[in-house]
This record gives C-alpha cells, sequence and structure tokens, in this order.
C-alpha cells in the first residue's frame, strides 16, 4: 500500500528531529514526485541539503523555484560569492530579519561597514520587545569596530547581558576610545563570561580552555600596548603553544598571535619572526583572516625582509646579496591583495634606500625614484617626494606633494610645500600654494583650525617676504574673528604690531598698548641668584637697566670690529720695534725658547733645567754637552795624555797549579 502525503510528512518531521538529514532528502523527493514544485518539500530539501554542506546541489534547486530566493543567496554567502548573494537579495521586496541579517553579513565580509552598521542599527530598532538582542549587539559592535567607529559607541548603553561575546568586542570600544584600563578589565569580564558560562552549559575543562584562548590573545593585546612587553609575550606564547583545532577562527588566532610575537622581537630574532609569518598560509591570510589583520600580516613580513637584508649586508659589507629579494615578492602580493595599501610604499622606501646613519648612494637615490614615479597613491607620492629631497631637488618634491588631491589644502602639507618652494627660491609659487588653500577653506569653512592656522602661515610668510601691508590685513581680519585660542591671538596681535611698524607707526604704537607687559623682573637680583646657586651650572641674570640699547646687528658689529683694528694698528705704528715690511712689531728673537730660560723672562730660573723641550734650548751646559763640533775641537787642542805601561804576569790559575806543584 502506498503512503501517503501525510504519512510521508510525519516522516519527514521524524528524520528532522532526528538530524537525519540524507534520509529527510529522500523523503523530500518521494513528495515531490507525488507533489512536483511542492514549496515545503522543496525548501526543506534545500535546507537539509545546506546543513549536509552541499551547497552546490542546495544551489541548484534553490535557482529554480523564486520562493527559495532566500536560500540561494544563503548558499552564493556560503561560497564566499557575497556580491551574488547582495544581487539576489536586492530582488526581494519583503525582507524577512533574517534576509537583512544575512545582507549585512554579506556588506561585512566585503567591507562595507557602514551598510552593515546601517542594517543592524535596523534590526534592533525592529526587534520586539524582550526578545534577546546579544547577538545583533555583538555583530554591530563588531562592524562599528571594523569601520574604526567604536569610539561613537563608547556612551551607548549596551549591557553584556552575560554575553562574553558582546564582553569581548566591547573591549575593542574601550580600544579605540583610549581607555586601555577600560579594555583590561572588559578583557577579564570577558574571561569569567566564557569559563562560567561554559561550564554551565556542560563544556569539557579542554574545550573551555580552547575557546578562552580568543580572550588571553586580546589580553595579550592590550598588556602589549600598556608597555608590558614580557606579560605580552607570555600570554602570546601560552595561545601559540595549545593544540589549536584546525578551524577558520583558530587559523586566524594562530595568525594574529604569531605576527604579535614578531612585533614584540622587532630587530631581534628575525629569523624566528620570519618562519613564524611564512608559516601563515595563504589561504588563511585570504579567507580567514579580516582584511586588516592580512594587510598588517604581510606588511609585518615585507619589513623583516627589508630588515634582514639590512642585517646580511652589514654582516658582509660590499657583497652583493644573492639569495632571491624575497621582500620585494612579499610587497608584489600587497600590492596584489590591497592596491590601496598605504603600507606598501615607505616599506619598499626602506628596502631600496636602508635604514641606519648611513646616508644612501646616489644609486639607490636613482632606483627609489624609478620605483616611485609611477606609484600614484598618496604615501608613494610623498615617499618620492622624500627621495627628490635627498637628491637636492625641492621644486619637484613640492610638486609631488602638491600632487596629492587628499592632503593637498591641510595645514601641515602647506606648511611644507611653501617650505619647499621658499627653498627652491620660486616666491610665487608659495604664495600660490597659500591662495588656493585659504581659497578651498573659506568654500567650506573659514572657522576651522585648519583654516585659521593656514591663515596665520599666510600672514606670517607675508611678513617675511616684505609684504607687510598684507601681512598687517591678514592679521587683523584674524584678530577679528571670534573663536581664536588665546595663544593664537596673542601671537596674531604681536605680528600684527611687526607689520604695521613698517606701513603705520602711529597704528603700530596703538596696538602694542594692547600686548601684555613683562615685568622687569620678579624678585630681586640677588634673590634670584641665592635662589638658583644650588645649580651646578648657575644661570646668569640680567640685572634690568634704564638705559636703552640699540639692538645688535651684523653691519653694526662689523663697523665696531674695524674701528678696534684700526686703533689697534695705529698702537703698532708708534712702537719703536714696528717693521713696516711685516705690519707688525719685530718678532722676539727668543720665542722658541721656553719661557723660564728666555733673557727678558723669570731671571730666577734663567738658567734651569726643565727637561727635554724637543728643540728648545737648555743651558749652557747642556748645550755644550750636545754640540758635537765642540767637543772634537776640544779633544784636539787638549795635550796629550801620558799613560803607565801594562805589565802582564801569570794568571791566578797558572799560581794555583805552580804552588800546589811546590807543596809536592
Amino acid at each position: 500500500m502506498a503512503a501517503t502525503a501525510v504519512d510521508l510528512l510525519t516522516e519527514l518531521q521524524g528524520h528532522l528531529d532526528r538530524e537525519s538529514y540524507q534520509k529527510a532528502v529522500d523523503v523530500c523527493n518521494k513528495i515531490v514526485a507525488m507533489t512536483p514544485n511542492d514549496p515545503t518539500a522543496l525548501k526543506t530539501k534545500t535546507i537539509a541539503l545546506i546543513r549536509m554542506d552541499k551547497i552546490d546541489k542546495a544551489l541548484d534547486v534553490a535557482h529554480r523555484f523564486d520562493f527559495l530566493k532566500m536560500e540561494a543567496a544563503y548558499c552564493h554567502y556560503k561560497l564566499k560569492h557575497e556580491q551574488k548573494a547582495l544581487d539576489i537579495l536586492a530582488t526581494m521586496t519583503d525582507k524577512s530579519p533574517a534576509a537583512l541579517h544575512l545582507e549585512a553579513q554579506a556588506h561585512y565580509r566585503l567591507s562595507n561597514y557602514n551598510a552593515c552598521i546601517a542594517l543592524y542599527e535596523t534590526l534592533l530598532a525592529q526587534a520586539p520587545a524582550g526578545v534577546d538582542t546579544f547577538e545583533l549587539k555583538t555583530n554591530l559592535v563588531a562592524a562599528y569596530t571594523a569601520a574604526g567607529r567604536a569610539s561613537e559607541l563608547a556612551a551607548r548603553p549596551l549591557s553584556t547581558d552575560d554575553s562574553y561575546e558582546l564582553a569581548f568586542n566591547k573591549s575593542f570600544i574601550a580600544l579605540q576610545s583610549g581607555d586601555l584600563a577600560g579594555a583590561s578589565a572588559l578583557v577579564d569580564d570577558a574571561d569569567r563570561l566564557c569559563r562560567s558560562t561554559l561550564a554551565a552549559e556542560g563544556y569539557s575543562p579542554a574545550e573551555i580552555e580552547q575557546e578562552a584562548l580568543v580572550v588571553a590573545a586580546q589580553k595579550g593585546y592590550v598588556l602589549q600596548l600598556t608597555g608590558r612587553d614580557d606579560d605580552a609575550h607570555a600570554a602570546y606564547q601560552r595561545v601559540a603553544q595549545a593544540k589549536l583545532m584546525p578551524t577558520p577562527a583558530d587559523a586566524s588566532l594562530a595568525a594574529v598571535v604569531n605576527n604579535n610575537i614578531a612585533t614584540l622581537h622587532k630587530h631581534q630574532e628575525l629569523f624566528d619572526s620570519i618562519k613564524r609569518l611564512k608559516a601563515i598560509a595563504a589561504d588563511t591570510l585570504r579567507g580567514k583572516c579580516a582584511p586588516a589583520q592580512h594587510e598588517a600580516i604581510l606588511a609585518n613580513l615585507a619589513l623583516l625582509w627589508a630588515w634582514m637584508k639590512k642585517a646580511r649586508l652589514q654582516q658582509t659589507p660590499g657583497s652583493s646579496c644573492m639569495h632571491p629579494d624575497e621582500c620585494r615578492d612579499v610587497l608584489v602580493a600587497l600590492k596584489e591583495a590591497f592596491p590601496a595599501s598605504a603600507l606598501a610604499a615607505p616599506i619598499q622606501l626602506q628596502a631600496v634606500l636602508g635604514a641606519g646613519e648611513a646616508a644612501p648612494t646616489p644609486e639607490s637615490l636613482v632606483r627609489a625614484r624609478s620605483a616611485f614615479e609611477a606609484d600614484l597613491t598618496t604615501n608613494g607620492r610623498l615617499c618620492l617626494a622624500h627621495v627628490l629631497v635627498l637628491q637636492k631637488q625641492p621644486r619637484l618634491a613640492a610638486d609631488a606633494i602638491r600632487s596629492i588631491a587628499d592632503i593637498a589644502h591641510s595645514a601641515g602639507t602647506v606648511a611644507t610645500l611653501v617650505a619647499l618652494y621658499d627653498q627652491s627660491g620660486d616666491v610665487d609659487a608659495g604664495l600660490a600654494v597659500l591662495q588656493d588653500a585659504l581659497a578651498h577653506h573659506a568654500a567650506r569653512d573659514g572657522t576651522s583650525g585648519e583654516a585659521l592656522a593656514i591663515q596665520e602661515g599666510d600672514g606670517a610668510y607675508q611678513l617675511a617676504q616684505g609684504n607687510y601691508a598684507a601681512a598687517a590685513g591678514r592679521f587683523e581680519t584674524l584678530l577679528s574673528t571670534g573663536t581664536l585660542a588665546p595663544e593664537m591671538r596673542l601671537r596674531c596681535l604681536a605680528k600684527l604690531v611687526v607689520s604695521l611698524s613698517f606701513v603705520d607707526a602711529a597704528s603700530a604704537e596703538a596696538r602694542s598698548s594692547l600686548l601684555p607687559r613683562i615685568s622687569a623682573a620678579a624678585t630681586e637680583p640677588e634673590a634670584l641668584i641665592k635662589a638658583r646657586s644650588h645649580r651646578r651650572n648657575p644661570v646668569a641674570v640680567v640685572v634690568p637697566t634704564s638705559k636703552k640699547r640699540a639692538a645688535e646687528n651684523p653691519e653694526r658689529i662689523a663697523r665696531k670690529r674695524a674701528t678696534r683694528r684700526a686703533k689697534h694698528l695705529e698702537a703698532l705704528k708708534t712702537k719703536p720695534d714696528y717693521n713696516p715690511l711685516i705690519g707688525l712689531g719685530k718678532p722676539d728673537p727668543e720665542r722658541w725658547i721656553p719661557r723660564k730660560q728666555r733673557s727678558r723672562g723669570n731671571r730666577r730660573h734663567r738658567n734651569k733645567f726643565v727637561g727635554a723641550q724637543g728643540s728648545g734650548m737648555g743651558s749652557q751646559k747642556d748645550a755644550a754637552k750636545l754640540d758635537a763640533a765642540a767637543r772634537a775641537a776640544a779633544k784636539k787642542a787638549a795635550p796629550p795624555e801620558t799613560k803607565g805601561h801594562v805589565v802582564s804576569g801569570p794568571s791566578a790559575m797558572e799560581r794555583k797549579a805552580a804552588a800546589r806543584k811546590r807543596r809536592r
């Protein structure tokens, strides 16, 4: 007797309760054979295939029916076809909370964090009262953190609801807000909740330790940020030495921990650090690490290879370094994965020019310039400008920086450009940069901090170039702004007085009365000297006087020196030993003799011998001893010396031998 549809549905429900998904698929096929296009059977079959991880077969079924769009989008999401999933979800008119959640997750994978945040905010707002929303809050915090906006949630009440995942994610809010103490407390809270929650759910101690490893890694990161490197290294080593399960989460955790250990080692243990980062598989970086983690690990590996190359060159100076250029290969991979990466260009610059006290060679500068001329990223342009400055080409360096549209009108960039153009002698280009920046900020917000700083810089540059009227006008405009900080207002007022002193002395005098008066001295000079007498190097205290001395300038100093020189020459000419041929007095003929032995020196010790003086002269007796010609003449003139005759006889041994013969 054939089974009825009711019997098949009852059997299907039993298989689903027992999670026997293959048998559930077989029953669904029987139902579809009896009732083609049965929505319940087709939907159940698709979900059962997804549960068995047969995503391709589930997608084949879902693609044939419009009422399975949600399942088709989920299959594309599982196959990492996030954009296709979003395209299918965009065709759905009435989206369920599950569809919105899936859409948010797809946006998160594609790094569309702002769109992800908007969807999670919508889901939280639509959540019924009394329903647990800790999972939505956890994902919302993760999206804000990935977008770099976690500090926006600092003042938002997000209770942990006894969820260690939420407590863990909230630690990122504290980190991005700069609250390291709060981050440490949240990590400790997450560790406590993790252990208590999993123990209550019946997990084994080994499983609890496995789950708590991610919290331990976060604790190590907080310790590293607080400067406790040894404690951070111990926490990382505990995670690295644990037997991690082969899951995507554990693979990414191992990659992050090994990367952080390498950052702690810095220039030490380069071989170990490179070994750790090279062991991270490419599949782990692409599929299991967040994009920011993937980029940071590749950048750190390239930097380590650059340091390793420098270390090898220091060990064998002048070597050609014939090993493969691993740094170049990693940089190529970094640029391919992240074309707009801000980390690639600085590392490449260091790899080409090297680091240290030695100046880069002209050949390395040429190579670096050719490497960055085609790099149009912000850091690429900045690296090119750095190389051009080293090549002493400030005008080309300024042009390279000026081509960066994103930062062209910031205060720091404008100041750098003006300085470079001024160094190259192109004052007009510097003024043009200032005018462009002023117009840019005037069209947006002329009272912002950047705009006010550029206006002050414009006035200072006009003053330095001698455009006193323009400088005075700029400072007048600034002082009329009511949002100036007290320090900036005082600086602008002082510079306005200086500018007006060249064009309107009366106005400068009137404005100078608004400047604060500087007291002559806070206390008496004697008290100041006494208060500072304990210092090893006493500070000179200038006692104020009522006389006004003219400001010293180079012309005045040169005139004073010329006057003193003329007086000195006139005094020399009046001396009796003046020699007009050399313009000086006759030199002392005894100038090479030690001072104590000169005739016009100290007569008391004139003939005292004070030791060898090189080419100097000693006493007359010592000089005679050293005069070989005088000794030879004296010996020749001396009478011959009479000498006695030498009488020879038997030696002592011969006398003893003769005595022994006589005794016999």
